[in-house]
């Protein structure tokens, strides 16, 4: 053995370890066909090199023009499996370019096996023995060229030409990896087409006594092609890692926050969730996860709506949000929300991903801050009452009297001898009249000072208003404000607390009227309510009085301001957090010169649906 036939083995080796290794790469990942296609090419490097041996050694012209025509199915093969790899790797190169490099090898491989002796040669007359430095020796075949040989020379331009078409198609991307593979790898294939034409040109056109040797340029290109998948597995691997940390960080971080991860294939019904999901849904750790278990967790009164939420998102592809309870062994309840947002699949399927947390604890606290408000609201009806205490005693004096003279008119017709009966029946009559009228001034009374839960009902907002201004005729008399209403006819039903949005209104006609103390001229008071801007009732008291400054308009809502003398700064405050309760909204406005507005507006749910 001499050094030509080590280190053509030692070519073939390299290239078959080089594609065993991309090859056991590709079984690993079993993604992308990068590694599969450099397999390919190295395998028929290596058969080449072991052709290119024989052929050197070869003792008859016979021999040689067989091991030559049988060299050109790896030499094809590794052109249809570059311009695939260019194809692929590069996402660059004419279609149609790639295509008839493709058919013209191919053409080429066919002219091989059916004209002459081979691709190269129509006859092989002789070998010409030749000798390299240090004694290694070789042959070259001596005959007459095959004119089929054009074919594979067209081939091969067309294969420059779809090269250089691809590299510049990548570098005018711009991107500095993009320019480096363009430079790399597609200057190393169009530097090595162009070399094995050089020497096939110097040996069958020129006559030079060359070996028939392509190898070590298609090494080389392996070599470069190798080094960028090398690179390319390094930072998959690196981007491995990066996410393996940051998939650690984020588990952490829903550990610590108490959030549950998960997600849920609707294709192939695959479920995951984090450590953390298993006790929060209380799943056993034995049942395979699945997303009929965990919708099996939740309250029976719960489950339809989140199940329906659930396959919506997943039918639209879109996000979903919601809360719901969680039975407990003992009797106690977890209340849970959701978020999650599917992902719609090519194959027609899709990945939903959604994030659980605990909110018990919050439920909890926005009960207790309810209960708060209903005790605030409660004082604040009770310190409002206070005022109009005198007020009230005068409105049911005035029925108490009038049952008083009627009885005394009564028991003077009853003492004559002759009492006119039908006179004493309508005296008693008035008594039963004044009667009511003095209970329904109690029971007003007692209803704005009767502490409890917030209630729901349908509610005629028109007559929430007159149940006001009549408890509040008296008051307003004495203050010298003329009231006028201008209330919309037909106005749909609104779902509130009546209560607690009388005393809404009561505040609202008390902070109007205290503006309008000491300011000259009428007084004068507009009650109004329509149709406001969207699916909702407004509800406006407009004063005369001084007028709001604009940069108290906000101010005036925070709890513990007050322009009064001797106010606390909490009736409006209180206000705005029953107005927002009921899901509506409470603002002022000033007209910028004498008097101002407020307004509030209440959903209805006839006009929102």
């Amino acid at each position: 053995m001499n050094w030509l036939d080590a280190v053509w083995i030692a070519l073939a080796a390299a290239s078959t370890t080089l594609g065993l290794l991309h090859l056991s790469i590709w079984f690993s990942r079993r993604s992308g066909y990068g590694h599969l296609l450099f397999f390919v090419l190295s395998a028929s490097i290596a058969a080449i090199a072991v052709f290119e041996l024989m052929m050197m050694r070869s003792v008859s012209p016979d021999a040689y023009a067989t091991l030559l025509r049988w060299v050109h199915v790896p030499v094809t093969t590794a052109v249809l499996t570059m311009v695939g790899f260019v194809r692929y790797y590069f996402h660059a190169g004419r279609s149609w370019l790639a295509a008839a490099v493709c058919v013209i090898r191919l053409l080429a491989l066919a002219v091989d096996f059916s004209t002459g002796t081979n691709l190269n040669f129509a006859t092989v007359t002789a070998l010409a023995p030749h000798t390299l430095p240090g004694g290694a020796g070789f042959v070259v075949p001596v005959g007459s060229p095959n004119p089929w040989w054009a074919v594979a020379q067209i081939d091969n331009l067309l294969l420059i030409i779809f090269l250089l078409d691809a590299s510049a198609t990548l570098w005018r991307r711009g991107e500095p990896v993009a320019r480096r593979r363009a430079l790399l790898v597609g200057g190393g294939l169009v530097l090595c087409v162009v070399c094995v034409v050089g020497m096939a040109l110097l040996t069958f056109v020129g006559g030079l006594p060359l070996p028939t040797v392509v190898t070590p340029a298609f090494l080389a290109v392996a070599a470069s092609m190798g080094y960028e998948l090398g690179a390319d597995s390094l930072r998959a691997a690196q981007l491995s890692r990066d996410l393996y940390d940051s998939e650690q960080r984020s588990q952490l971080a829903a550990r610590a926050a108490g959030l549950v991860m998960w997600s849920w294939d609707a294709a192939e019904d695959e479920f995951w969730l984090n450590d953390i999901g298993w006790e929060l849904f209380g799943i056993p750790r034995r049942e395979r996860p699945r997303l009929a278990a965990l919708l099996d967790r939740i309250h029976p009164d719960d489950r339809a709506r989140a199940a329906d939420l659930i396959r919506e998102a997943v039918r639209t592809g879109g996000s979903f949000e919601v809360e719901f309870r969680v039975p407990l062994p003992g009797g106690a309840t977890r209340w849970i929300t959701t978020r999650g947002e599917a992902e719609r699949r090519g194959s027609g399927g899709a990945l939903l991903r959604a994030v659980s947390s605990d909110v018990t604890e919050r439920r909890r606290a926005e009960r207790e801050t309810a209960q708060q408000r209903n005790e605030l609201a409660h004082l604040s009806r009770v310190a409002a009452l206070g005022e109009m205490a005198g007020s009230l005693a005068h409105e049911i004096n005035q029925p108490l009297m009038a049952i008083l003279s009627n009885a005394q008119a009564a028991q003077r017709f009853m003492a004559s001898e002759h009492p006119d009966l039908g006179e004493l029946r309508a005296i008693v009559g008035d008594i039963v009249e004044d009667d009511k009228r003095a209970g329904e001034v109690i029971h007003r009374l007692r209803a704005l000072l009767r502490k409890g839960e917030v209630r729901r009902d349908a509610l005629d907002v028109n007559e929430i208003v007159a149940d006001v201004l009549r408890l509040m005729r008296n008051e307003l008399m004495n203050r010298g404000v003329v009231v006028r209403t201008e209330l919309a006819p037909g106005l749909p039903a609104l779902l509130g607390d009546r209560i607690q949005l009388q005393q809404v209104l009561l505040n609202l006609v008390m902070n109007s009227c205290d503006a309008m103390e000491g300011v000259g001229g009428s007084q004068q008071l507009v009650v109004r309510t329509r149709v406001g801007d969207g699916a909702g009732i407004e509800v406006s008291v407009c004063d005369s009085g001084r007028g709001i400054p604009a940069a108290d308009l906000e101010r005036i809502f925070q709890p513990f301001f007050t322009t009064k003398q001797h106010g606390m700064g909490l009736g409006l405050s209180v206000c705005r957090t029953i107005v927002a309760a009921h899901g509506g909204r409470l603002w002022a406005e000033s007209a910028g010169g004498r008097g101002a507005t407020l307004r509030l507006s209440l959903p209805s749910p006839r006009m929102a649906a």
